[in-house]
């Protein structure tokens, strides 16, 4: 017998056992099936280059534009218009207009549990990302009526309420993921703010509170609490709710004391402040319109545009209807709004205000795929989703009986 075979423990029990088996082997191969039940499969391989062909696309004007060809590298847009590669596989939807994702940004969708903390009205470390259940229903009834990417934002109920997570309906293996989990700083000067157990229990006690704490993060050299400190430098964005024409002009007077980098959530009094608005260079969020909404409230869209405002309409998920940011665009164009501006309200201005235009919100080179194919104008509500793509790889496909005319 072998010498080394004699004192291998290993080749002797293998030998013994199995023969042609080693312990090491062995080791590997339970490994190997530690690893499969760990990790599931990988989806079959796709052509990482293909192009999709619809009759019209939705540019990143918000006007639809004919003839549609695009040439998707996964998980980004490689080509607008032109010839196809030679030889790479393509989707086509005759008929069809392909918008880039849908973009709520005032949603709840997937929060588990509350999305404010109560105990104090400053919470400006607190990440709205810990509440994200990557798992729950809602998201994928969104993603089937076009929503690929939302903002999971904490409530109105405190001054501060902390960061917004970025969140996507589908991702990698189809999973929902988070594709910034420290967005924007939310604020709030809503009346649900004031609270009789806790400071602020007024306005005038809010806005003093708010602008103390700003400017003590401002002057703490040691930078204060993170998020603050960086909001107060102008490094970080923010969204703030501002009910009346009254709060958004304490918001304004904030951007020009501190440098705020500020999108504000109003539309009551749009015809009041429009112009100041649009004179301090940011955007506004306007509140989901339905078609109960008031002539005074589902006009503001529209005044906010005439004034060169940027427009964000917020869809506010899963609270309302899964097609509920299609159905505030078309009540906003009905109410003064051009069809262009309402499109880009749903899509390019959301991701402007979220901070990531530069990765989703239109159709353009270098921007990720994320892409819904629609049967007509997305601004037509008898428009069906035919099909969604979310990093250039088709999430959801409508059933035949679904793509035909109703």
């Amino acid at each position: 017998m072998n010498h080394a075979e004699t004192h291998d423990p290993a080749r002797r029990a293998g030998s013994r056992n199995f023969p042609g088996v080693t312990a090491s082997s062995c080791a590997h191969a339970v490994l190997a099936l530690l690893a499969y039940f760990a990790f599931p499969a990988a989806a079959p391989a796709q052509p990482s280059t293909h192009v999709i062909r619809a009759a019209a696309y939705v540019n990143s004007e918000g006007e639809l534009q004919s003839g549609a060809l695009l040439v998707i590298e996964d998980p980004k847009i490689l080509q607008v218009g032109g010839d196809a590669p030679v030889g790479a596989p393509s989707e086509s939807y005759a008929g069809a207009v392909i918008s880039a994702g849908l973009i709520d940004i005032d949603a709840a969708l997937g929060a588990w549990g509350n999305l404010s903390e109560r105990d104090s009205a400053l919470q400006p470390e607190a990440v709205a990302k810990d509440a994200f259940d990557r798992y729950h229903a809602q998201l994928g009834v969104a993603l089937r009526a076009g929503v690929t990417t939302f903002a999971l934002v904490p409530k109105d109920d405190n001054l501060i309420g902390g960061r917004i997570a970025i969140c996507q309906t589908s991702g990698p293996r189809t999973r929902p993921i988070l594709l910034d989990d420290a967005g924007p700083l939310k604020l709030s000067l809503a009346p649900a703010v004031f609270q009789p157990d806790r400071e602020p229990t007024s306005r005038a006690g809010a806005i003093a509170m708010l602008r103390g704490e700003l400017q003590r993060a401002r002057d703490d050299a040691s930078g204060g609490p993170a998020a603050l400190a960086q909001f107060t430098r102008g490094k970080l964005a923010g969204i703030m709710t501002t009910p009346s024409g009254a709060d958004v002009l304490v918001a304004l007077d904030l951007i020009k004391a501190h440098g705020l980098k500020l999108t504000l959530r109003h539309t009551h009094d749009a015809r009041a402040v429009a112009r100041e608005i649009a004179a301090a260079g940011i955007g506004v969020i306007v509140d989901p319109y339905e078609f109960s909404s008031s002539p005074r409230d589902a006009s503001a869209a529209g005044v906010f545009e005439r004034a060169g405002v940027r427009v964000t309409i917020a869809g506010g998920l899963p609270g309302r209807a899964a097609d509920s940011l299609r159905t505030a665009a078309a009540v906003a164009v009905r109410n003064g709004m051009s069809p262009a501006a309402a499109r880009r309200a749903i899509t390019s201005a959301p991701a402007t205000a979220l901070g990531i235009a530069d990765r989703v919100g239109s159709i353009e080179r270098g921007r990720l795929a994320d892409l819904v194919v629609f049967s007509g104008d997305p601004l037509d509500l008898r428009s069906r989703v035919l099909a969604v793509y979310v990093g250039g790889r088709r999430v959801f496909v409508a059933e035949p009986s679904e793509q035909r005319e109703r």
